[in-house]
């Protein structure tokens, strides 16, 4: 029997993606998930009882509040949190707006921190559990039209560190992972943008070529397990060697 069965985590950006996988790998492991998110049909289609779907915007506090409202009424404390809710705008600097770089910031920053919040406000996740972030290999590598996407996941990176000091005495570990490309809906947007040659341009910069969502929620996994007890305020590079050369 896998270690998370019976225990409970709230997972976001389980809609696809690498948050998807995340969730179904969990799911399969006999865990009970917390699943927030706009795309309220897709989730309960693809996470039926026992897991929980709470539709809403996760850029809002009172979406974070009722959230945690919920959790804190029925007594389902959680012993993990992944937050793989994200965005990615690509534009020059030059073609930004304050409006464009806060939706950047909204969802990517204050839909996990904010969240993250409310659920430590409430005293929602276990003694001994643990969170893990989203960065981005874009925090390190950089890219031309990524400025505001990497420096909002440069904002999740110090957060991982300052988050990890702050609830060490209360034994929750803090942990990101930065992934390069993987193939899900949002890569294929961004390399659906490129020429052919940029694409493999692209690909080549990754030693071992682009990851596949699995490749990025084993980590996850590796990172919610007690196996990673005495891991905290570490970002992960999975990213195929993209960021070690």
């Amino acid at each position: 029997m896998s270690e998370f069965a019976g225990k409970r985590f709230l997972v976001t950006g389980a809609s696809s993606g690498l948050g998807r996988a995340c969730a179904e790998g969990l799911a399969h492991d006999g865990a009970e998930l917390i699943l927030p998110g706009r795309r309220e049909e897709v989730l309960r289609e693809g996470f039926p009882s026992p897991h929980t779907v709470l539709a809403g915007d996760l850029r809002e506090e009172e979406f974070h509040k009722h959230i945690a409202a919920s959790l804190k009424s029925a007594g389902r404390k959680l012993n993990g949190v992944v937050l793989a809710a994200g965005m990615q705008d690509i534009r020059p600097l030059m073609m930004e707006s304050a409006a464009s770089m806060a939706k950047t910031w909204e969802v990517n920053v204050f839909g996990s921190l904010g969240l993250l919040a409310q659920l430590l406000k409430l005293r929602l996740i276990e003694k001994g559990g643990s969170i893990v972030l989203f960065s981005s290999a874009a925090a390190s590598a950089g890219g031309a039209g990524l400025v505001s996407y990497a420096a909002s996941k440069g904002a999740i990176e110090g957060a991982t560190r300052s988050l990890a000091a702050e609830l060490a005495s209360q034994r929750i570990r803090v942990n990101a992972v930065a992934p390069g490309v993987a193939r899900t809906p949002m890569s294929e947007s961004y390399l659906h943008r490129l020429t052919g040659q940029q694409v493999a341009n692209v690909e080549q910069d990754h030693p071992l070529g682009f990851g596949m969502p699995g490749d990025v929620a084993e980590p996850v996994r590796f990172l919610l397990s007690d196996a990673a007890r005495w891991i905290t305020g570490t970002v992960l590079a999975v990213d195929g060697g993209l960021t070690s050369h």
